[in-house]
């Protein structure tokens, strides 16, 4: 409480401060404030490098909802047991007695009869073939090694010729397998022939053992890049 001092004329007070008091409710929020106006753009980046172009396409014919685009394909094979004779000898090619697709750009019509397909689009091929074989008996001492080559027009294809061993009669069959990559012209004929001099060559589709006959041989042929 503050009282004035006669004698000194002035003033003092003696009061302490109180408590704080409960703050107050808060208010309710302001109007959103106008939006502020938008920057300057900044200045365009540097064009990336451009890509590599990719080769042309081959055009299609749509009219007939058809493409004509390069395809040409040929899977045949055999679950017949065959005896290959020895090499030059009128049977020692390999026949193909069913297929799986073949296009319109090959003729299997000889390749049950000689093991022939004819090639009717000019192009560079894809080519393989798989055997399951032995050699015929009877062994001679030391066994010899056992081998089949493509021919195209009578010729051996470079690189296409490989071979399998059998160590004794008791082995059962054995897995060639080759792969190469042709060009052909139109009429061409492959052919699939045993090169083993003075030895046959066993193949065999039907085992006891197997619920189906075994692919005792196949030839697979694609067509990589027409040729004009």
């Amino acid at each position: 409480m503050c009282k004035e001092d006669m004698n000194y004329s002035k003033r003092c007070c003696d009061c302490k401060e109180g408590p704080q008091g409960v703050p107050g409710l808060q208010g309710e929020q302001g109007i959103q404030g106008v939006p502020g106006s938008q920057g300057i753009m900044g200045p365009q980046g540097v064009q990336g490098v451009q890509g590599l172009q990719g080769p042309p396409g081959k055009d299609c014919d749509h009219s007939n909802r058809e493409c004509n685009c390069l395809a040409a394909y040929c899977n045949i094979y055999s679950e017949v047991d065959q005896l290959l004779t020895a090499w030059t000898t009128p049977g020692d090619f390999v026949k193909f007695q069913m297929s799986n697709s073949v296009s319109p750009e090959f003729d299997i019509s000889n390749a049950a009869l000689l093991g022939e397909v004819k090639f009717l689009k000019k192009g560079i091929y894809s080519i393989a073939f798989s055997i399951e074989a032995s050699l015929a008996p009877p062994f001679p001492a030391p066994v010899p090694v056992w081998a089949l080559a493509l021919f195209l027009n009578g010729a051996e294809v470079p690189g296409s010729s490989f071979g399998g061993f059998n160590q004794s009669p008791d082995d059962d069959v054995e897995n060639a397998i080759g792969r190469v990559m042709v060009p052909v012209n139109a009429n061409d004929i492959i052919k699939l022939r045993n090169i083993s001099i003075g030895q046959g060559i066993v193949l065999k589709a039907i085992h006891p053992s197997l619920a189906f006959p075994l692919t005792c041989a196949s030839l697979n042929i694609n067509l990589v890049k027409e040729l004009p």
